[in-house]
C-alpha cells in the first residue's frame, strides 16, 4: 500500500547570486564546465557538509541527505520520509514547482523536524553551485555541500559480496510500504562468482560447498541486464522456523524464478515476481 503523500507549501522565492547576471544565466560553475544550454548535474547526490551561520550543523546520527536531480525531477530522502517534485533553474537558483509531496511514514520527532528543515530549504530557493562533482545549495546562511554519489559512493559489486537483509517493500518504487527487517532475524545472501548463490534464509544456511569451500551444488543464477535468473534448489539444512515464516517468504520470493535487481552504492535491492522486494546492504 502506497504511503500517504502530503503536499507542502513552497516559497519559489528567486534569489539570484549577484555574480549570476540575467535570470537567463546557467548555474554558476567554478570550473567552467556548464554547457551553454544548463548544468552537468549529476543524477544523484549526498551530502558532506551543512552549515548554519558559518558553524557545522549535524544531521540526525545515522542519517544523511540524498538529493536526486533528473528529468526535471527532484528527489530527497535523510532517513525516513522522501520528498519529490518538478524543478527548473533559473539563474542559478533551484525553484521547485507547484509544491513538494512528503511520504507519511511515521518518524521519530528528530527525523521528522530535519525533513521539515530540509523541506523549507529546499522551497526557500536556494542558490546553486556546481563545481566537477560538487553541487552546493546555499539559502540564506544554510550551506549544504553535496558530491555526485557514484564518487562519493561507488556502487558495489553484485557478485562476491556478502549482502545482508535490512528491510523489505511492496511494489516497485523505493517508498512503497517500506518496512524493516525483524530484529532478531540475520539473513544473507551470497552471490558466487561460478554462478552459485549461498546464503542464510533466517532459519537455515543454504548452498553446499565442496574442496577448499567452492560451492558445487544449490541454488544457481545468471544475470540478464537487470534481472536475475534462478535455478536449481536452495540445498539448504532443513530447521523449522515456524515464527520466521512472513520473512521466509519475503525472502525467497525475492530468490525465486526472475527477479529484479539493481545496486545503490552499498544497498541491493531484489524485486520477485511478485512485486514484493527485499533490500540489502553490504557487509564486506
Amino acid at each position: 500500500m502506497r504511503p500517504a503523500l502530503r503536499l507542502l507549501a513552497v516559497v519559489a522565492a528567486l534569489l539570484v547570486l549577484a555574480a549570476c547576471g540575467d535570470d537567463d544565466e546557467p548555474v554558476a560553475s567554478r570550473d567552467g564546465t556548464t554547457p551553454p544550454d544548463g548544468p552537468a548535474l549529476a543524477e544523484a547526490y549526498v551530502s558532506t557538509e551543512v552549515r548554519e551561520g558559518g558553524e557545522p550543523r549535524p544531521l540526525v546520527e545515522g542519517t544523511r541527505i540524498q538529493l536526486g536531480l533528473a528529468d526535471g525531477r527532484i528527489h530527497a530522502s535523510l532517513g525516513c520520509n522522501s520528498l519529490s517534485g518538478t524543478y527548473r533553474l533559473e539563474g542559478g537558483v533551484l525553484v521547485v514547482e507547484d509544491g513538494l509531496a512528503m511520504t507519511e511514514m511515521g518518524c521519530d520527532p528528530p527525523r521528522h523536524a530535519q525533513d521539515e528543515w530540509f523541506a523549507e530549504l529546499l522551497g526557500a530557493g536556494p542558490t546553486v553551485e556546481l563545481d566537477g562533482d560538487v553541487l552546493t545549495l546555499t539559502a540564506g546562511d544554510t550551506v549544504v555541500v553535496f558530491q555526485d554519489r557514484e564518487v562519493a559512493e561507488p556502487d558495489r559489486d553484485l557478485v562476491g559480496t556478502t549482502w545482508e537483509v535490512d528491510g523489505y517493500a511492496d511494489g516497485a518504487d523505493p517508498d512503497d510500504a517500506a518496512m524493516s527487517a525483524p530484529a532478531d532475524v540475520t539473513a544473507s545472501v551470497r552471490f558466487e562468482g561460478n554462478g552459485y548463490v549461498t546464503g542464510r534464509d533466517g532459519c537455515n544456511d543454504f548452498g553446499f560447498g565442496g574442496a577448499e569451500g567452492e560451492v558445487t551444488d544449490g541454488l544457481r543464477y545468471e544475470v540478464d541486464g537487470d534481472q536475475l535468473v534462478l535455478t536449481g534448489a536452495p540445498a539448504s539444512t532443513m530447521v523449522a522456523c515456524p515464527s520466521l515464516d512472513e520473512h521466509l517468504d519475503r525472502f525467497w520470493s525475492a530468490l525465486t524464478g526472475t527477479v529484479t535487481w539493481s545496486v545503490e552504492a552499498d544497498r541491493l535491492r531484489l524485486t520477485g515476481e511478485d512485486g514484493r522486494a527485499v533490500t540489502f546492504r553490504a557487509v564486506d
